[in-house]
């Protein structure tokens, strides 16, 4: 128990969605896609998504415009969230802010510079922005968190702030492209925006799990199976059709890696939270871990809620499935992210 406690913990979550939202009949008649592509929305198991750029807009902004609504979004939706996240605690134990995001660019000052100034945070906090990472950023950001609070005894915030509407890549009306089994309205019948924020520090509070240990694995034979390209001066999107499968590979080695190390199994974890990439995704790594589908209620909940908001997922998942359960001392949850790399990542929690 006296290793437990030196173990930084998880003392909170907090998310944000923008004000727009659209069932997905809506966001399918918008984008003006042929019927037979409507299978594609139906099967992603979402009922509703929500966008920054409004949707009647989202298909007619310059790259520059996208990058102008990007880094507005991204402050004001990461402010709310961190104001979720703290619920009227103060600022002045923050000592590190991570932010991690995808879908925009904000080179410097960066979007968690940007919150400094906003929320007034002490001028002493370390910044740390974690781009690029895709899905998959919200456990860096963790990890980094982690480390930080574990070496210095200071909380330490970690904003993960997607804004796929930022990214949309144009196709003409009535003509989705074929490329790589219609990869563009693949993603486009999943992704959306959402900002969450985990708090990590230390308290006597035993609502608040430790973090245990993480693990990640990543396969660079997969690099060009999910992400993004550039293409005509914007960001496209770069899904292949197995990435189902290759998360369900990734997961069923780094869960397992992870899981050993404290003689555990899967069934021996009591929660989970799996990054809800999309319905089959989910349907492939719990198969491949052996899971009951009931282990990821709130992975669905989330996707059903929200669709995949790509790094911020997971955030949100886990301040669903924590606002409905009511731990028992020792119990344990394990996180899971998956993006590109392809890379995996898993983190292990307990309650104290």
């Amino acid at each position: 128990m006296n290793a437990l406690r030196m173990k930084p913990k998880l003392l909170s979550l907090g998310y944000a969605v923008p004000g727009n939202s659209y069932t997905q009949n809506e966001i399918f008649d918008a984008l003006k896609y042929p019927g037979v592509f409507m299978r594609l929305f139906r099967l992603s198991k979402i009922e509703k998504r929500h966008f920054w750029v409004p949707l009647n807009r989202i298909t007619k902004l310059s790259w520059q415009e996208q990058e102008e609504q990007y880094i507005d979004g991204a402050i004001r939706l990461s402010r709310q969230a961190i104001e979720s996240c703290l619920d009227s605690r103060g600022l002045d134990d923050i000592g590190c802010l991570v932010f991690c995001s995808c879908t925009g660019f904000c080179p410097g000052p960066t979007v968690g510079h940007h919150i400094a100034k906003e929320l007034d945070l002490p001028q002493d906090v370390y910044h740390t922005n974690i781009a690029s990472m895709g899905c998959e950023g919200g456990f860096p950001g963790l990890k980094r968190a982690y480390d930080f609070t574990l070496a210095n005894r200071k909380q330490a915030i970690v904003i993960a702030c997607e804004l796929s509407s930022c990214s949309y890549f144009p196709e003409p009306d009535g003509r989705p492209d074929p490329e790589n089994h219609y990869e563009l309205a693949r993603s486009n019948a999943l992704f959306a925006d959402a900002a969450s924020c985990a708090l990590v520090g230390f308290d006597s509070d035993s609502r608040h799990p430790h973090i245990i240990d993480t693990e990640t694995y990543t396969d660079t034979s997969y690099i060009n199976d999910l992400g993004y390209v550039w293409r005509d001066g914007r960001l496209r999107v770069l899904l292949s059709k197995r990435v189902p499968g290759i998360a369900s590979e990734l997961a069923s080695i780094v869960v397992p890696n992870l899981l050993k190390r404290h003689q555990l199994k899967a069934g021996n974890i009591d929660y989970w939270v799996i990054h809800a990439a999309g319905s089959s995704v989910l349907d492939n790594v719990r198969d491949a871990l052996g899971l009951p589908d009931s282990k990821l209620s709130w992975s669905r909940e989330a996707l059903k809620r929200y669709g995949n908001v790509s790094s911020a997922t997971v955030g949100i998942i886990g301040k669903l499935l924590m606002e409905n359960i009511e731990p028992l001392s020792g119990e344990t949850m394990v996180m899971i992210s998956l993006g590109p790399g392809m890379t995996c990542g898993a983190t292990i929690m307990q309650w104290p």
